[in-house]
């Protein structure tokens, strides 16, 4: 299966934000000095028309930030790391990859990183795209970056609680005495599981509890003050 795990602010709903209700938390410098992140909107469902460039329907846009110090590759996803897509490193895009966006637990006394949801069968692009939208009032525009979409219905926000409940949805990072997750970059490719039988393991198990997840979906819950 395709998977690619990105690292995002901590945002409760995920549906903009909301002062002192709902504030993006751990999201490094940006997020430090603007108290704002561009991944506010990854979990809010926005109907789309065919002009768009995708088919009607209501999809969630994601992003995640993917800068590096590379000038000629910088702010792109190596989308040719992502498993079954060797080789491609020419193509703009990949179809069919579950995105599971994680989250620093706000709360957490050490590092610890979270599942905060996912996208199923969704498109990812190399580069960045920006999609424009009539803000609340009708008068403003407001430009919101995504380098994923996805359907809504194949998107699923867990709900505050249920992140860190048990462990259950803990994602790895590297560090002395773990050999695989996230490094410094927001984004994890989770490559070597065939030669890595612990992270073979992970991921079979985040996988089967992405597809086998009947819990609430928070997909449409909003902070209170958003709606």
């Amino acid at each position: 299966m395709r998977i690619l795990f990105s690292n995002i602010a901590g945002i409760n709903y995920n549906k903009g934000i909301v002062w002192e209700k709902d504030e993006p938390q751990n999201g490094g410098p940006y997020v430090k000095e603007t108290l704002d992140a561009h991944e506010k909107y990854n979990f809010e469902a926005i109907p789309l028309t065919e002009e768009s460039g995708y088919p009607k329907g209501e999809y969630c846009l994601g992003f995640v930030e993917t800068k590096s110090t590379n000038k000629e590759t910088r702010n792109q996803l190596r989308i040719e790391k992502i498993y079954d897509c060797e080789g491609m490193n020419e193509e703009t895009s990949v179809d069919d990859v579950l995105v599971v966006y994680c989250a620093l637990y706000p709360d957490a006394i050490e590092k610890e990183t979270y599942v905060v949801g996912w996208y199923k069968h969704a498109t990812v692009y190399r580069n960045c795209k920006v999609m424009r939208f009539l803000s609340d009032t009708e008068e403003e525009y407001y430009d919101q970056a995504y380098n994923a979409i996805a359907k809504k219905e194949d998107c699923v926000l867990l709900p505050r609680g249920a992140r860190r409940k048990a462990n259950t949805w803990k994602v790895p990072r590297k560090s002395k005495g773990v050999a695989y997750g996230f490094g410094q970059s927001n984004v994890w490719y989770a490559q070597g599981r065939e030669q890595h039988n612990l992270l073979d393991q992970f991921l079979n198990r985040i996988v089967s509890q992405i597809e086998n997840y009947d819990g609430e979906n928070w997909i449409d819950k909003y902070a209170e003050g958003m709606e």
